[in-house]
């Protein structure tokens, strides 16, 4: 093998790792299991699909919840939601800290929970902000799908994780803190398993992503 040669091109990897993907979210039961291989799927999609993209000049868009006008860096804990597992729609979920009916802050209260609507509309992102975007949200801390995806594939499924390692300690005491608040059907799945699981839905439901896929499947 000489030096330019590769055991195996992106383009067959990044079509193992989505067609990996797409089998996990087609499964009839969901749990820690597929959140935590999903997490290792989507941990090499992060740094492979944008060189991918930027090497055969294509524009992926993916389609994912408009938070612009939500107030969700105000919440004490804050879950993106807005995509099916099971066949299940998962809403946002929002808990503000709730003052009394005669506070003076009970207006504010009121005004956080009217921007608050558990069906966002979807908005076109550039595959690189849609990584960066926050799904949950801790007591202030945003953190953002990335974050989450990466803090699986370490914490859960053995991946090296290459940043700031105080910044990951951070996150895994706010995420053990509140893991369980967001649940299905009272099934227990931690809030951050469902969001790298909603970040696979977006990804795979993507337009542009379902046309590459097509692609690679027959690239004739």
């Amino acid at each position: 093998m000489n030096e330019t040669e590769v055991l195996i091109s992106r383009a067959e990897t990044v079509r193992i790792h989505l067609d990996f993907l797409d089998e996990l979210l087609s499964r009839p039961e969901m749990g820690a299991a597929e959140a935590i291989y999903a997490s290792l799927a989507l941990r090499f999609l992060i740094d492979a699909l944008p060189i991918f993209a930027r090497e055969n000049s294509l524009s992926l868009l993916v389609p994912a919840p408009d938070l612009n006008k939500v107030p969700f860096d105000q919440a004490l804990f804050f879950a993106c939601g807005n995509y099916n597992i099971r066949g299940q729609r998962v809403p946002a979920h929002y808990t503000f800290r709730e003052p009394g009916s005669q506070s003076s802050h009970r207006a504010q209260f009121e005004r956080q929970m009217a921007q608050s609507p558990e069906i966002l509309t979807l908005v076109d992102m550039k595959i690189g902000n849609f990584w960066q975007q926050p799904c949950l949200v801790v007591v202030g801390n945003k953190l953002s799908r990335e974050n989450s995806i990466r803090y699986v594939a370490n914490k859960c499924g053995g991946a090296h994780y290459e940043g700031d390692v105080s910044k990951f300690e951070k996150i895994h005491q706010l995420l053990t803190s509140v893991g369980h608040v967001l649940r299905i059907n009272g099934d227990g799945m931690p809030a951050v398993f469902l969001e790298v699981l909603g970040s696979a839905w977006f990804l795979l439901n993507a337009p542009a992503i379902i046309d590459l896929r097509r692609a690679l499947t027959d690239p004739n």
